[in-house]
C-alpha cells in the first residue's frame, strides 16, 4: 500500500523594521486565485488579512472555514494555512504583519488586562471574523491600514492605540466564545519551531527540540523535513540569517559582532550560510541593502500573490 504523501509548508519569513514592528501588503496585485494551493504556509509573525471583495475558502489547520467580502482573518505564526477564492473570482485582500507586543511596547502592554490571555492568542490563534457577526472588526483593520498608507503626523501613535483597541475586543471573544473561536492546538513541531524563533542565537541538540514536541527524534525530524520542506537544522540557518539581515541593516555593529549574536562562533561558517540564503557575502548584502532593500525573506512569492498552480487541487477537506 502506498503511503499518502504530507503536505509540505512553506515558511515566508517577514522581517519586521525594528522602530515599528508592522509590515502591509496591499494594492491591486493581493488577488487571490481560486485555484487552491498545493502548498500551505506559514509566518513568523502575527497575519491579520481583511477581505476586500468576494468570497472563498481557507484551510486554517486542519479546518476548511468560508470567508466573505469585509471579513477579517488572524492568523498566529507557524499555524498552516492557504486561501482561494470562490470559482470565477479574484479576492482582493491587504495583509498586516506585526509583532503586537513590540509594537504596543511597555505602555501598550500594561493596558492589556489579561497577560495570560494575550500570549495564548498571539501563539494560537486561527480565525476568521464575519462582519455580519463581529462588525467592529472591519472598521478597526481598515483604519490601521489608511493611517499606515497616508503616514499622517502621528500615525504611529495611531496605529497602536487602534491595535491595543483591536486586541482588547479579541480577548473579549476569546472570554466570551472560548474554543468556539480559537484553536487551543498547535501543530506537533509548534513547540521546535517557537523554542528556536526565541533561541536561535543559542546552541542545542536537534534532539532537545523532539522532546519538546513528546516525539522520538527519529519521528521529530522525519515529521519536520515533510511539514517544512527542510531538516530542522537547515530551518535553523535559515532563521539565524534572517536575523542576520535586520541586524545588517539597521546596526553598525561589525560582521563578526552580528555572526556572534545570531549564534556563529565562526565568522567563516556564518559567511558560507549567509552567502547560501542570500546569494552573496554579509558585505556586500550590506552595501547593497540600502533603504528600499525588500523586507521579506521568502522563496515564492516575495511582493505580489501567489501564482496558482497549472493543475487545481480540489479543496481539502
Amino acid at each position: 500500500m502506498s503511503r499518502t504523501k504530507q503536505t509540505v509548508l512553506e515558511y515566508r519569513t517577514y522581517d519586521l523594521p525594528a522602530d515599528f514592528p508592522l509590515f502591509v501588503l496591499s494594492g491591486e496585485n493581493w488577488r487571490i486565485s481560486p485555484i487552491p494551493s498545493k502548498r500551505l504556509h506559514i509566518h513568523n509573525c502575527l497575519e491579520i488579512g481583511l477581505c476586500h471583495s468576494d468570497s472563498g475558502s481557507m484551510i486554517l489547520g486542519e479546518q476548511e472555514v468560508p470567508f466573505s467580502k469585509d471579513d477579517v482573518t488572524f492568523i498566529a505564526r507557524n499555524v498552516p494555512h492557504t486561501t482561494w477564492s470562490s470559482p470565477g473570482t479574484y479576492s482582493l485582500w491587504s495583509y498586516l504583519y506585526v509583532d503586537v507586543e513590540a509594537l504596543l511596547g511597555s505602555y501598550g502592554m500594561g493596558q492589556i488586562p489579561d497577560l495570560n490571555a494575550f500570549y495564548r492568542m498571539m501563539t494560537t490563534c486561527r480565525f476568521i471574523l464575519p462582519t455580519q457577526q463581529y462588525p467592529w472588526a472591519m472598521p478597526i483593520v481598515r483604519a490601521i491600514l489608511t493611517e499606515y498608507s497616508q503616514k499622517q503626523p502621528g500615525y504611529k501613535t495611531s496605529i497602536r492605540g487602534l491595535m491595543l483597541h483591536l486586541v482588547i475586543c479579541l480577548l473579549r471573544i476569546d472570554a466570551n466564545d472560548g474554543q468556539a473561536m480559537l484553536e487551543k492546538n498547535l501543530s506537533a513541531i509548534g513547540p521546535a519551531l517557537e523554542y528556536m524563533r526565541r533561541h536561535f542565537d543559542q546552541t542545542f541538540a536537534m534532539d532537545y527540540l523532539a522532546d519538546l514536541c513528546h516525539i522520538s527524534p527519529t519521528h521529530f525530524r522525519r515529521l519536520f523535513s515533510a511539514q517544512m520542506g527542510v531538516s530542522p537544522l537547515h530551518f535553523l540557518h535559515q532563521l539565524r540569517v534572517m536575523k542576520s539581515c535586520r541586524l545588517l541593516r539597521t546596526t553598525d555593529q561589525t560582521i563578526a559582532e552580528i555572526a556572534t549574536q545570531v549564534g556563529y562562533s565562526s565568522l567563516c561558517c556564518f559567511n558560507q550560510h549567509f552567502k547560501r540564503f542570500m546569494g552573496s557575502t554579509p558585505s556586500e548584502w550590506r552595501k547593497s541593502s540600502g533603504e528600499n532593500k525588500p523586507s521579506l525573506i521568502t522563496y515564492t512569492g516575495w511582493l505580489q500573490a501567489e501564482e496558482p498552480d497549472e493543475d487545481p487541487l480540489p479543496p481539502q477537506r
